[in-house]
């Protein structure tokens, strides 16, 4: 509302006809000023009676952006949400005047911003930019020139908003109001605020936060890396393939700074990740990665979660992030030190229930020997837990929980050779013949034969006790 009353009280002229009824002829440009204010005004009236009753905030945000267009009878209008960390920016959404709102457009899928020196200068000082004719930053900036001869941009007007998000709103090829930018100010606090809106409805349905949680101000993030890899936020959880644009370059990015947990030098990420590419390309491709993780999962929230400095990447001050492997290995550890079996027992069955597969198991062809080390260390872990847990169960004579916890331990790691020991002495014990001679199968199959006969002598040593 102050930005309204401000703007329909800057210089707008207050009498065209003095006190003593005379006529007066006024200056042209207070008259231009009066026309201007006038046709804002029913434009704004106008699109307000457009979009009363419309509830979708993506719809009214590109009615705004088409009511931009009219009043400066451009021809596209859009909001670039802008990663000054990352060096790009995107088009987030936009209306074509000519093809309607979120169709093909002029834009690539990431711009970088060493291509809009101006933009950029504009940006860091929030003040808005008008460009009435392209031409004159053909010497003095020819790489955005360029860019807009490839966007079939004449002239452009935008107006900053920031910072979390930071970008622009602009308007493509005006030809009226130009150097009037305050409207556009308006339209994109409108818009900016239907696609907080947008985000936030979204935020709902994928991040419920959970009750009783401490806000020290930082994301909360728990990335799941064993099995099927997902993450958690606040308890809720995203999986790459339910993104509208998986991003598996920016998961294996991650997953490689989760393992290594210090900065790691950009030339040996690529060496480790893709080695096919040129590490320019590498760098280029990384931070559309980057640039996509911080919009899927941190959107919503003041953080970043990749840093990059001095050509090395590192996780990010402001997240909290915590994995399953890492607390599978700290039950782990907190069950060998623990002398009451009860508790020990459950923090075993704690650790086992967390293990729900290989390391990054839908992306385990694309992670290269580096990740060797990693996935074998936290399998033989599972491989440990399982063993203990088994042998518990066992002194415990808990046949019904031996036979459960040993055939999930055979379907996801087959080799124990503990797990089918235990499986067939239980099923043996309460008279199960059928699970019995199917993990004996089984255990002919996926055991050595060195392996299969100590089994066996195992069980016919076991087979008499009570």
């Amino acid at each position: 509302m102050a930005m309204l009353e401000k703007l329909f009280s800057r210089n707008r002229p207050q009498k065209l006809i003095p006190e003593n009824g005379q006529q007066r002829v006024i200056p042209e440009a207070d008259y231009q000023r009066y026309v201007f204010y006038e046709e804002l005004f029913h434009k704004i009236v106008a699109t307000e009676a457009a979009l009363h009753n419309m509830e979708d905030p993506q719809e009214i945000a590109i009615g705004v952006m088409k009511a931009a267009c009219d009043l400066y009878e451009g021809d596209w209008s859009g909001i670039l949400i802008a990663d000054l960390h990352s060096q790009m920016w995107r088009p987030e959404i936009w209306y074509d005047v000519h093809t309607g709102p979120m169709t093909e457009t002029l834009f690539h899928e990431f711009e970088m911003t060493d291509e809009y020196v101006t933009w950029v200068g504009h940006l860091m000082d929030q003040k808005p930019l008008v460009i009435p004719d392209v031409e004159v930053i053909k010497e003095s900036s020819p790489k955005e020139y360029a860019a807009y001869q490839r966007l079939d941009t004449r002239a452009v007007i935008g107006v900053p908003f920031g910072q979390h998000p930071l970008g622009f709103m602009v308007v493509r090829n005006p030809t009226k109001n130009i150097e009037q930018y305050e409207p556009l100010q308006i339209a994109c606090f409108v818009a900016m605020m239907m696609l907080e809106q947008k985000r936030r409805l979204a935020a709902e349905r994928r991040f419920l936060n959970s009750e009783g949680e401490v806000d020290d101000g930082k994301l909360r993030l728990r990335y799941n890396i064993l099995g099927q890899h997902s993450m958690e936020i606040y308890g809720s959880v995203m999986r790459e393939q339910d993104l509208d644009h998986p991003n598996r370059r920016g998961w294996l990015l991650l997953l490689y700074l989760v393992l290594h947990k210090k900065p790691i030098d950009i030339a040996v990420i690529a060496r480790d990740l893709w080695s096919d590419e040129e590490l320019s390309q590498v760098r280029n491709n990384n931070r559309q990665a980057i640039f996509r993780i911080h919009s899927e999962i941190a959107y919503n929230h003041d953080a970043k979660i990749i840093d990059t400095r001095a050509g090395a990447y590192v996780l990010a001050d402001d997240i909290h992030l915590t994995t399953d492997a890492d607390e599978l290995e700290m039950l782990y550890e907190r069950a060998k030190r623990m002398p009451d079996i009860v508790e020990r027992l459950e923090l075993l069955k704690k650790a086992y229930n967390l293990y729900r597969g290989r390391l990054f198991e839908a992306g385990e062809g694309e992670l290269g020997a580096w990740a060797i080390p990693f996935s074998t260390h936290y399998n033989q872990i599972f491989v440990d837990v399982t063993r203990e847990l088994l042998a518990i169960l066992g002194r415990q004579k808990d046949y019904h929980c031996i036979i459960e916890y040993g055939s999930k331990a055979i379907r996801m790691e087959p080799g124990i050779q503990d797990a089918y020991y235990w499986v067939i002495h239980a099923a043996e014990k309460i008279g199960n013949r059928a699970t019995r001679d199917l993990c004996l199968a089984t255990a002919r199959e996926e055991l050595t034969e060195e392996e299969c006969a100590k089994l066996i002598q195992m069980l016919d040593e076991t087979r008499d006790e009570p």
